[in-house]
Formats: C-alpha cells, sequence, structure tokens
C-alpha cells in the first residue's frame, strides 16, 4: 500500500488534472493525506532520500513538503503541509497549499497517543488537544502570509476530525471559509437510522436542557449558525461503521422539515450534544466535530470495498460516488 507505483493513483497524470473537477481534487487530496501516513512510517523506518516512500505521493501531482506536523506528545508525524509548484501556470481553483492529517496508526509507537485522541473524538475536547493546536497554529500561520482560497484541509479518520475542528475555528472566529476534504471523519453520535425513537427521544430531551442551561445553548446556537456557509466535503462509505452515521444524520433532518420534531431539531437541539454540554463542566470549551450544519456528501457506493474505512478506496479510478448537497434550513420555533 505504501508503493505509490503499485497502490497509487498512477491513472492520473498532473498535467491531466483537472482543477474544476470534484473527482480529480478527490485523488488528488486523498494521495496527500497518505503520503502524511507514509512520512510517519518513513521516519520510523529511518529512511532518507532517495529511499523515502512518502515522496512519490505527492510529487506526482508537482507538490512538495514545506513543513512536517509532530505530536507534542509522541513527537510522531501528524501531518504535513505541501505546496503545489507545477511547472506551468497554476489553476485558479488549484490550491497553493493543502494542510493533510493522518487518522490513527494502532501500533505500538502510537497506540496510547492516537487512541487517546480518539476518546476525546468520540467524548469531546479534541479541539483542545495539543495535536489539534499545533495543526491549528499552522494553519493560522498559513492565513497570516496568503489568501485563504489557496489553503485547502484535509485528513483522515482522526486527521478529518482535527481538519474539522480547524475549519469550524477559523469559520466562526474569523469568518474564513477553508476549502475541507473530510474522509471517513467519525461520526460519534446515535445513529438516526439504527434507533429512530431514541433519535427522537434525544431531541426532545436535548431541547427540556436546553432551557436549563440557556447561556450555552445562546452561545452554541451563535456558534452553529456562522458554519451555514462552510460546505466541506465529507466523504464516506455506507459499511465504514464509523462515518456511515452521517447518511442518516443528514437524511433525517431532510425528512423532518416542516414537522414538529424537524421544527425543535433545526431550532434548538442541532446546535449541541449532550457531551458537549457536559464537557463544558470539565474542560470549557469542548466541542463535538461532527455536529455540521452544511456539507458537500460522498457516499462511495463501490460494494467491492473490503476496507470502508481505508483512505485508499478516496484514490481510486472506479469510486463510485453519490453526491448530496446538505444545507441547513434554519426554523424559528
Amino acid at each position: 500500500m505504501d508503493d505509490f507505483r503499485i497502490s497509487g493513483p498512477v491513472h492520473l497524470r498532473s498535467k491531466d488534472v483537472n482543477w474544476t473537477c470534484p473527482n480529480d481534487q478527490r485523488v488528488v487530496v486523498a494521495s496527500l493525506v497518505q503520503a502524511s501516513y507514509i512520512t510517519e512510517k518513513d521516519s520510523v523506518a529511518g529512511l532518507v532520500k532517495p529511499e523515502l516512500l512518502a515522496t512519490a505521493w505527492c510529487e506526482h501531482f508537482h507538490f512538495d513538503f514545506i513543513e512536517v506536523l509532530r505530536d507534542d506528545k509522541d513527537s510522531s508525524v501528524c501531518g504535513c503541509i505541501f505546496e503545489f509548484k507545477p511547472p506551468f501556470p497554476r489553476h485558479p481553483l488549484a490550491p497553493r497549499f493543502v494542510v493533510a492529517l493522518r487518522g490513527t496508526m494502532p501500533d505500538q509507537r502510537h497506540g496510547i497517543q492516537d487512541i487517546w485522541l480518539d476518546t476525546r473524538v468520540f467524548f469531546g475536547g479534541i479541539n483542545k488537544s495539543t495535536r489539534s493546536q499545533t495543526c491549528l497554529n499552522a494553519v493560522r500561520k498559513l492565513i497570516s502570509n496568503y489568501q485563504p482560497k489557496d489553503i485547502w484541509l484535509a485528513g483522515h479518520s482522526l486527521g478529518a476530525s482535527i481538519a474539522t475542528v480547524i475549519g469550524k475555528y477559523f469559520m466562526k472566529t474569523e469568518n474564513i471559509n477553508l476549502k475541507a476534504f473530510l474522509f471517513n471523519p467519525p461520526f460519534p453520535s446515535i445513529s438516526a437510522d439504527l434507533f429512530p425513537n431514541v433519535y427522537i427521544c434525544k431531541t426532545i430531551f436535548k431541547v427540556g436542557v436546553s432551557f436549563f442551561t440557556r447561556n450555552q445553548h445562546n452561545k452554541s446556537r451563535e456558534e452553529f449558525l456562522k458554519l451555514i456557509t462552510w460546505n466541506p466535503y465529507l466523504f464516506v462509505n455506507p459499511r465504514d461503521t464509523i462515518s456511515a452515521s452521517y447518511i442518516p444524520y443528514f437524511k433525517r433532518r431532510k425528512e423532518l422539515e416542516g414537522t414538529v420534531i424537524g421544527s425543535l431539531e433545526q431550532s434548538v437541539a442541532a446546535y449541541t450534544s449532550f457531551r458537549e454540554i457536559c464537557g463544558e463542566f470539565v474542560v470549557p470549551g469542548s466541542e463535538m466535530p461532527h455536529l455540521l450544519p452544511s456539507a458537500i456528501l460522498a457516499v462511495n457506493r463501490n460494494e467491492c470495498l473490503e476496507k470502508s474505512h481505508g483512505i485508499h478506496q478516496w484514490w481510486q479510478q472506479d469510486a463510485s460516488l453519490e453526491i448530496h448537497e446538505c444545507e441547513f434550513k434554519l426554523e424559528i420555533f
């Protein structure tokens, strides 16, 4: 899987990339996320040029490494910043920089720190982790020197959650809309399809709780509404238990439009989660990354895939994607 010549998207040559085509964008960005994974593997193996395997994954599309991001806790490579340096004029819709963040690597070197961060995704507070802060500061530095439209965010799994909180942060605090590609982002909540009655009860209960935590609710609502114009790309596989619940998350919201439960969800319950409310008392400012008002949801319907949570599926030539533009419609309750 690490050798670009064997498993990479060799079908797409750099000069043939159509930067107006979302599919070509997906292939290139997924390759850069893979490069961030392999950069850490190269580092552990002690490889140096020309032996580095990660290089081919970015240089094939004329991207260069400009910075390696490391986790303060275990010094592992958690992401990379790439700069697009084509030998021809850069297309106006192409990025200049891509910040690509890897996901969980459950081995002896990374297992403890990565799994600890996974728990913070599912129970709240990933935005307060040192890894998130390291990546956010790197993006802030880019924004201070370059135009936001030239900076893209990308991540897979855990990295997608971190990219999400970074994108949300800049929308909420500075109204900066960064293009984001989120591959298999974890959805740490009850699926609306698996337990529809529980989902309805939870919505009603959150409405009740909001009356007792009005200040927190108003703050969450204000921040949530600032995200309406942010439309990150969410790439999910319906067979992936970690991210598939995004499908019913947006589907149920559409189905409930115009109903009483839908009005409660849109006007009160959509803005926060139980864990976010509880986390506020433990770690102020804790955030659940999966709460999104809008997104472009890309569902991979290719049933031949064995690893539905793998990054590799997103650069495959035969990916069968079903695209849904999910917009949040504000209702007054």
